[in-house]
């Protein structure tokens, strides 16, 4: 019997071992900076065409995926001085990213990192101006929805919530509605609630004089819930929205979905926008960057 222990104690010790060996292994694998391994560097188009880019800044990395060649990841640059990238901003013709170790500017033309810049502060707060409307939605920590404000009165018009779905703000995410994004090719704002992982549609054909109508609600394929991967500096995930310059596309930070806005439905989930909120379009034209607002 005392055989029977002794070799059992063995087996366990070695069974043990083994999964510390496979542990160290795996945690010790090099992670590709845009999560997909493979990825060739990121070279600037020198034709004289057009080609359209959403470009994700996980934690010391840019990704390039193509807007009209069915979200593929063409390319990546590998940032290891900026780290944990929470902004990200065009400054002329380059992109200036807010980092824990301050700001820098990257140059997609060469793909070259530099020391300084100016690049805006990440907010809790998020504002969008709709000046065809004039009004300006806004959404905060603690809050569940989003508010109307007259421009230039800054009048609360509408207090809008999303009927029918609940938040505890006691369990994050916080700010629960942390993406804001304005259709460019029709009146519609696109609002994210990050607490029940879903994105909600609003008709604002009628503002001022009539509330946004809810006209969808769009579920993602991933929770909005636990932390980026590698990430270095706030790194729970709120989520951020953001269209295509065509508004062909909605673009969901932290949960990586990309929505065809024409049937309203997850088309592709892109790992690198599964583990970062930082994103923007560039369009490069004739050689050329372009930042279309």
């Amino acid at each position: 019997m005392r055989r029977v222990w002794v070799r059992a104690g063995a087996l366990a010790l070695l069974g043990l071992a083994v999964l510390v060996a496979l542990t160290i292994y795996f945690s010790s694998e090099k992670v590709p900076p845009c999560f997909v391994s493979g990825t060739p560097t990121w070279r600037a188009p020198k034709d004289t065409g057009t080609h359209r880019y959403e470009v994700v800044f996980p934690d010391r990395a840019a990704c390039f995926f193509a807007i009209d060649g069915r979200q593929k990841l063409v390319g990546e640059l590998s940032l290891p001085d900026a780290r944990g990238i929470s902004f990200a901003a065009q400054l002329q013709r380059d992109v200036a990213l807010r980092t824990k170790s301050g700001v820098f500017t990257l140059d997609v033309r060469t793909g070259k990192l530099r020391r300084g810049g100016l690049a805006p502060f990440p907010s809790s707060t998020l504002t969008l101006l709709d000046q065809e409307h004039g009004v300006m939605y806004v959404t905060q920590r603690g809050w569940l929805g989003f508010r109307v404000l007259g421009v230039p009165s800054a009048a609360e018009l509408y207090d809008v919530r999303f009927k029918g779905f609940t938040w505890n703000p006691r369990f994050g995410p916080n700010p629960p509605s942390h993406g804001l994004s304005l259709a460019p090719d029709r009146p519609e704002l696109w609002v994210l609630d990050a607490p029940n992982s879903t994105v909600h549609v609003f008709d604002v054909s009628g503002l001022p004089r009539a509330a946004p109508r809810r006209v969808e609600d769009i579920r993602l394929s991933k929770p909005l819930s636990g932390d980026e991967a590698g990430c270095a500096q706030d790194c729970a995930r709120i989520g951020s929205l953001q269209h295509s310059s065509d508004g062909r596309y909605v673009y969901v930070g932290d949960a990586g979905d990309v929505i065809d806005t024409s049937t309203r439905r997850v088309i592709e989930n892109l790992e690198a926008l599964r583990n970062s909120r930082v994103q923007l379009e560039i369009d490069w034209v004739a050689g050329r960057p372009v930042f279309p607002r």
